[in-house]
């Protein structure tokens, strides 16, 4: 179940830039052109503008129902499904949402994790005032049901040397990208198989690499966690 809402930061403070200040050149001597001085006006707006703190809240709380159908939906697949995902999304002058993805996110299925940013790219934000688009974050946790088991809390020097091939294909798919530093969390049933694949990362382009890690890591066999499924997490 939905365990919390958590708000955690909004970009509120927009950026500026003052114009700069005209120095005089001195003054020639001769004969001066009777030509009149042209004058131009330097408009400066923000990249990143400030954002209503209470609109985004209630924006992110309206959304709350549709990410938990998201995740019901994930836990008929993956029973112990759980964790925490961090949204980063970018707005622009009219609300719509010009890109967003998963900062961190131990969830553990990048089919729920699809789902919930398709939740909040539908969703009408705020317009941003003093920028061009605006920033806002937050993170919500979510926790398997009380009568079902979680899975057992892997370290990935529990894996076996498979840990490696793992890591190289992370790296591999984030070059790719262009993605930055990627993150993957992963359910590991008893053969050794990957169940399913979380993807989140520090750049939009994750988004563009999420296919690719889902895709490497599920071909990549690790230990057997024993009688019972494993989750880790992979950095690269």
């Amino acid at each position: 179940m939905l365990s919390r809402f958590v708000p955690f930061a909004f970009f509120l403070v927009a950026c500026g830039a003052s114009q700069p200040q005209d120095t005089a050149a001195p003054e020639e001597s001769g004969p001066k052109s009777d030509g009149g001085s042209k004058s131009s006006t330097l408009n400066v707006q923000a990249d990143i503008g400030a954002m209503n703190e209470s609109e985004v809240l209630s924006t992110f709380q309206k959304a709350q129902g549709s990410l938990m159908g998201c995740f019901e939906k994930g836990s008929g697949r993956v029973r112990f499904l759980g964790g925490k995902v961090r949204f980063h999304i970018r707005v622009d002058q009219g609300g719509t949402v010009k890109s967003a993805h998963l900062e961190d996110s131990t969830l553990g299925d990048r089919e729920t994790e699809s789902c919930m940013l398709g939740v909040v790219r539908s969703k009408t934000w705020p317009s941003p005032q003093g920028g061009r688009e605006g920033i806002a974050e937050t993170e919500f946790a979510f926790d398997p049901a009380s009568d079902v088991r979680a899975p057992v809390d892997w370290a990935p020097e529990d894996a076996g040397k498979n840990v490696r091939s793992a890591r190289s294909a992370l790296a591999k798919c984030a070059r790719t990208a262009g993605a930055g530093a990627l993150k993957a969390t992963l359910y590991v049933e008893t053969d050794g198989s990957v169940m399913a694949v979380g993807v989140s990362g520090e750049s939009a382009a994750t988004e563009e690499a999420a296919s690719c890690v889902v895709s490497a890591l599920k071909e990549v066999k690790f230990n057997s966690p024993g009688s019972y499924a494993a989750k880790m997490t992979l950095g690269e």
